[in-house]
């Protein structure tokens, strides 16, 4: 058999048994899409279906970093309708040819703070954001900083391809290195739990508490939602229960 013919055969194969194996939504359109090109890890499309399935029915905004060859957007567009708002940001001016209806591209670099607070003053509030830009330790962070706080109250937060805090010499990662933006997320989990902190402990940090539901970490991506938090409560139940309701200890 040719190479060529070969090549596709096996292609083939492996699209009907992502279709025959889909076990979501978005992983038979993963499965299904012959579009632009898109490079995505296959674990992510199950990931994703979880987490942006409550947001469908509505006109979504949508922020991905890292356009490419534009087949990301192609799969949204697809998994959540017409009438959500794509938002593409990349650093190739070619990427504008991904233009179309409530489809958006801007042209620029994610550690340029001013450039992406232009871009979210522009767009209005954020839905979901999907960092799939440089993966460098610097850059996910910068774009951390200044769009989470942009994201709604009940969105999403989503850095793609974590594994470039692992990975040596390419991006200057390796295990438990200081630095990566995976110990960075490390010290964030003590942040969400700041309303157990300690007397004696700085609460500054708290304010991330005050704006994080969950964090969800999977192989090469964090997802984060979003939701306005108040101190939790301790509840005991039953009818043997004696202590009273009360709040985390915390300082407001």
């Amino acid at each position: 058999m040719h190479r060529g013919v070969r090549s596709r055969t096996l292609k083939g194969l492996r699209r009907l048994r992502a279709m025959w194996n889909a076990g979501s939504d978005m992983e038979m359109l993963a499965a299904k899409h012959r579009g632009h090109v898109m490079n995505k890890w296959s674990h992510y499309f199950a990931i994703y279906d979880r987490h942006f399935a409550r947001l469908r029915a509505g006109a979504v905004t949508l922020v991905e970093i890292g356009v490419a060859g534009g087949g990301s957007l192609d799969l949204w567009r697809q998994y959540f309708g017409p009438r959500a708002q794509l938002i593409g940001i990349d650093t190739n001016p070619e990427c504008r040819r991904f233009e179309a209806p409530n489809t958006r591209i801007f042209i620029g670099r994610q550690e340029d703070v001013d450039f992406l607070e232009r871009v979210a003053a522009e767009v209005g509030p954020i839905d979901i954001l999907i960092d799939d830009g440089s993966h460098r330790f610097a850059d996910q962070l910068v774009t951390f900083r200044t769009l989470f706080p942009r994201i709604k109250a009940d969105g999403l937060y989503c850095c793609e391809d974590l594994c470039s805090s692992y990975w040596e010499p390419e991006y200057g990662g390796g295990v438990g290195k200081a630095g990566t933006y995976v110990e960075f997320l490390k010290g964030l989990i003590d942040e969400l739990n700041a309303w157990f902190w300690r007397d004696g402990v700085d609460k500054e940090p708290a304010a991330f508490a005050r704006a994080a539901h969950g964090m969800h970490f999977y192989p090469a991506l964090i997802i984060i939602e979003k939701r306005a938090m108040a101190a939790p409560i301790l509840n005991p139940v039953g009818h043997t229960a004696k202590l009273e309701s009360r709040p985390a200890p915390m300082d407001s």
